[in-house]
């Protein structure tokens, strides 16, 4: 019995020996692989949202002018994370402002010392960078990305906090101002009087038919001493025409109405 016993206990050391080697292969190869992003640098920046950013979530791709240069690293209310900034803003403030974090891991901010992603940051803001939700085709899902708009039409908010980390403003996607566009074109909709309208068409339609018969009988009326007019016109310019050439070949038939007497060389 002792002898089974040891064979069982080497059999279950195998066996626990052959699991702890295998997890350590496991961890060893995510260390390998993986260390890249364990110790790639990241830096944060962060944007607050007045609209829906639905189809969006912790991880969603960021990209800057369709590169991916991160992903989304936190979504909160704005009063989750700036209590005292936020108290002095409206309750309707309070709700909508959403909070989104931003990790970006290109190397186009990573290799920039802190001062250098500030500078950078605070031109191309100035310049209209700014950050907008761009939804991906009919799937639903959206992401977020980094492009450039007019600074004027979209100037920068005045925040109510200070923010913890680098800020860049957002922008309304183009599916939230269509939307919008839409609401205000059903609300302008709304207050038209389409019966009246019809109506007005309507009597408009008939006047200007009344409007052409009598056109139609004033030319008809005027049609004959048109024709008339024109012509005598053209009588006028024929009889001109003749007098002309008349006046080019024989100018004497002008002045004595005839041609004039022959010469007689016994009185000169």
């Amino acid at each position: 019995m002792a002898r089974a016993d040891n064979v069982d206990n080497i059999g279950y050391f195998k066996i626990g020996t052959f699991v702890l080697v295998g997890l350590g292969l496991i961890v060893f190869a995510l260390l390998i692989f993986g260390s890249n992003k364990l110790f790639q640098r990241e830096v944060y920046i962060e944007t607050y949202f007045e609209e829906s950013i639905q189809g969006v979530s912790e991880g969603t791709p960021v990209k800057y002018r369709g590169l991916q240069i991160g992903y989304i690293k936190k979504i909160l209310f704005a009063s989750e994370v700036y209590k005292e900034g936020v108290e002095t803003q409206s309750e309707e403030e309070r709700t909508r402002s959403i909070y989104v974090k931003i990790a970006i891991t290109s190397k186009l901010f990573t290799d920039l010392t802190t001062e250098g992603v500030q500078d950078f940051l605070s031109k191309e803001v100035a310049h209209g960078l700014r950050v907008k939700l761009v939804a991906q085709g009919l799937t639903g899902t959206s992401y977020l990305e980094f492009d450039y708009v007019n600074p004027k039409t979209n100037p920068i908010p005045k925040l109510a906090w200070q923010a913890k980390t680098f800020y860049v403003p957002s922008v309304t996607s183009t599916l939230a101002r269509l939307s919008e566009n839409a609401q205000y074109i059903m609300n302008e909709l709304k207050d038209i009087d389409f019966k009246q309208l019809f109506s007005n068409l309507n009597n408009l339609t008939v006047s200007l038919g009344r409007v052409t018969s009598k056109t139609e009988v004033l030319v008809n009326q005027v049609n004959g001493p048109v024709e008339s007019t024109l012509q005598n016109l053209k009588i006028i310019s024929e009889n001109l025409l003749m007098a002309s050439n008349r006046v080019k070949l024989k100018p004497s038939d002008v002045i004595f109405s005839s041609y004039p007497p022959p010469l007689d060389p016994g009185k000169l």
